[in-house]
């Protein structure tokens, strides 16, 4: 299931590159897409826990 967020707060390469290593890490996650203004989690993954991750590093999101 493919799961799409609009981003806010991602500055440059290396805030996508972060985010995208940190989804990676989450369980159940296939494939991640991220720009700087949305990103696409594919996998069996819930969508709290994509936020949290995209909280805790400080950025903001919306499905």
């Amino acid at each position: 299931m493919a799961l799409t967020f609009t981003l806010s707060g991602l500055k440059d390469s290396d805030d996508v590159n972060r985010l995208t290593t940190a989804l990676m890490e989450l369980d159940g996650v296939d494939t991640v897409q991220v720009a700087r203004e949305w990103l696409e989690v594919e996998g069996r993954v819930q969508p709290g826990q994509v936020v949290e991750v995209i909280e805790k590093l400080g950025f903001s999101s919306r499905r």
